[in-house]
């Protein structure tokens, strides 16, 4: 008969061993199908298509701005199309997010949760303190690769929906000054000068160079805390859930 030690330890070792079973075989297959993890991959693809149009939003008036007369807008065109790298490096964010929600789940639940059970279990046997702290840092590491991204857009669709509004109005608002540039070189009477036509176009009073470099930039400010916002909850607050 066994011991009350021999017992409690064969339990802890059973109990390791389902957990590595139960992971390995139910959670890594029922979790990336799951309705919250679904829910995630919808809000990653959603954030890279709002990086996507606010990109090409800041690319098409960087081209309008540069087809003016005497280029004296080409410090603002410029600086629309330096933002480039920006979204560049959120690109690089949003699919390393994806990434870890498409082979970051399975991979914890198939390899690092059952490898932490297995340290457990030989820590349990060996009474080795490395042993012990192993299993937790593996089993801890493991549910953080696999819940960061899915928590961190929950949390993100949460308190930042504000945010998320801010940047598609500055992106509508950007293709409209792009548009109506465009407008201003293609058509209107001969007779109208460039400021003319802009003056009548544009909602605002644009009547010479320096009211038509304070709107656009306005749209670069704009542009500017819309990037600000799509690192913070594309990139920061990923970083901070982990």
């Amino acid at each position: 008969m066994l011991s009350t030690k021999d017992a409690t330890l064969a339990i802890k070792i059973l109990a390791l061993a389902l957990a590595a079973v139960v992971s390995f075989f139910v959670i890594a297959q029922w979790l990336p199908n799951s309705a919250f993890i679904e829910k995630s991959i919808e809000s990653v693809e959603e954030s890279n298509n709002t990086v996507m149009r606010l990109s090409a939003a800041t690319l098409a008036t960087a081209v309008a701005i540069s087809a003016l007369p005497d280029d004296f807008a080409t410090p603002l065109a410029e600086s629309l199309a330096d933002m480039n790298i920006y979204f560049v490096a959120i690109l690089v964010v949003l699919f390393l997010e994806k990434i870890l929600i498409l082979h970051g789940i399975r991979a914890a639940f198939t390899i690092m949760v059952p490898l932490a059970c297995l340290a457990g279990g030989l820590a349990a046997i060996t009474k080795k303190d490395f042993l012990k702290s192993l299993a937790i840092r593996l089993c801890v590491l493991g549910l953080a690769v696999a819940l960061v991204v899915p928590c961190s857009t929950h949390v993100t669709g949460i308190v930042a929906a504000d945010l998320a509004a801010y940047v598609d109005h500055t992106i509508e608002e950007t293709n409209e000054g792009a548009e109506t540039l465009n407008e201003v070189m293609v058509g209107g009477a001969e007779e109208k000068t460039v400021f003319d036509k802009l003056s009548d176009l544009f909602q605002t009073a644009v009547n010479g160079v320096s009211d038509l470099l304070l709107h656009f930039q306005n749209t670069i400010r704009k542009c500017m805390n819309s990037i600000a916002i799509l690192i913070l909850t594309n990139c920061l607050m990923p970083l901070m859930t982990f």
